[in-house]
């Protein structure tokens, strides 16, 4: 105890120096904090996104050719088409909804508002696929499909665009679609809007427009047939792993190749996503850590010009009775108090910019995640650094001759 106020009361009496040791250790433990619960939340946040809609729900997209003897790889965007959705449909026991996609922007307009709009051309199945709920009115049923309807279910972000607080329902909304040089209008009825979800997968229904396939298929964009995308779910989540299989086998039958397409199921883009946020937080962990180092360098810098300024009184000490081992104690302990200070001070830094960053990009629903275990980890990394750091100083003061340290100038 008598040697820690000692070490407080040094610290003191030289603020400036006090202050410039511990600022790496600061910043150091800031940027591992603030950078660690970024990550961790932005890893949490976009795994809820993903996992929203259970494990059984699969995304078919075109492979790729080519790629071999100089050749660049190719994407197979004309794959896939509404034959395999239907064999999908009737040879795939385990497969309980399927709809092909046709995804584009348009110019959405009613009245005098005018907004961008995400148009998806879907078959009914798409509303159980990502698990949609209506807040008014009513799906696209297959009478839509079967009559090339023009009429839509408008997510609520747009619906909020074009028609603010009133009622969208029985509205005729006007799509701008380029032909050629020429711009052609089409209108759209809203059969129905859309509750407000946020993201479901890689999509996000509150700004979508969403209309019958064919509709989107005879009258906006000529697909020969083909799909962009096929989504699909299991019946449930235990039969995914079937599920997956059936699917597989249904496309290999017809393109005898699988790598002209792709089966992506929800867990292996969890899978993805965890590993490259597992990389980025370790990396981006990694530089915090560096930022550490350096405090340390700064924290021995310091305590060698203290035990020049005090040699001195380091050789009085001597000549009255310390130890070698109470000198060494003593820089030691002054080392580990200035890392522990700097320590707590870095962990409440860290939390506050966490905080605010959270603030800064509600926009973008990111949420920081300060666990424990970061606080531990720079915590304990700093105390550890200040400790190493403080070593060769304190042994350099604690081997000094009472003799040359009393005639030092």
């Amino acid at each position: 105890m008598e040697l820690f106020i000692e070490s407080i009361r040094s610290l003191v009496a030289n603020k400036l120096r006090t202050f410039l040791s511990m600022l790496g250790i600061i910043i150091g433990v800031t940027a591992m904090i603030a950078v660690v619960s970024i990550g961790e939340g932005a890893t949490a946040s976009i795994t809820e996104r993903i996992s929203s809609l259970g494990s059984n729900v699969f995304m078919i997209t075109p492979g790729f050719s080519g790629g071999s003897g100089g050749r660049a790889y190719v994407n197979l965007s004309d794959v896939l088409t509404k034959k395999d959705v239907e064999n999908i449909a009737t040879l795939c026991p385990s497969i309980k909804g399927v709809t092909p996609l046709i995804q584009q922007r348009f110019s959405v307009k009613y009245g005098t508002n005018n907004t961008s709009a995400q148009i998806y051309a879907i078959y009914p199945d798409f509303f159980q696929i990502l698990d949609l709920d209506l807040e008014s009115g009513r799906m696209i049923n297959q009478k839509d499909i079967d009559d090339y309807a023009k009429v839509g279910v408008i997510g609520k972000d747009i619906a909020n665009d074009l028609f603010g607080t009133d009622n969208a329902l029985g509205k005729t909304v006007y799509m701008t679609v380029s032909v050629g040089n020429t711009n052609k209008t089409i209108p759209v009825q809203i059969v129905g809007t859309l509750v407000q979800t946020g993201s479901k997968l890689m999509y996000n229904p509150d700004k979508m427009l969403i209309i019958p396939f064919t509709t989107a298929e005879g009258r906006i964009v000529n697909t020969r047939g083909s799909v962009s995308t096929i989504l699909a779910s299991a019946i449930s989540p235990e039969a995914s792993e079937r599920a997956s299989l059936e699917i597989d086998q249904v496309l290999y039958m017809r393109l005898h190749d699988s790598t002209k397409y792709s089966v992506t199921s929800q867990d292996s883009i969890l899978g993805a996503v965890s590993e490259v946020t597992g990389i980025m937080n370790i990396f981006l962990g990694s530089i915090a850590a560096i930022s550490l180092l350096v405090g340390g360098i700064g924290i021995m810098n310091i305590m060698l010009v203290s035990v020049s300024e005090r040699t001195r009184e380091i050789g009085i000490k001597k000549a009255l009775g310390a130890t070698r081992k109470r000198i060494l104690m003593e820089f030691l302990v002054e080392s580990v108090t200035i890392t522990f200070i700097a320590g707590v001070l870095g962990v409440l830094l860290g939390i506050g910019l966490s905080k605010a960053v959270e603030i800064a990009a509600s926009a973008y629903e990111l949420k920081t995640q300060v666990t424990w275990d970061s606080i531990l980890i720079a915590f304990g990394t700093a105390s550890l650094i200040g400790l190493f750091f403080g070593i060769y100083p304190a042994s350099k003061a604690s081997k000094l001759s009472p003799l040359e340290a009393l005639r030092y100038e």
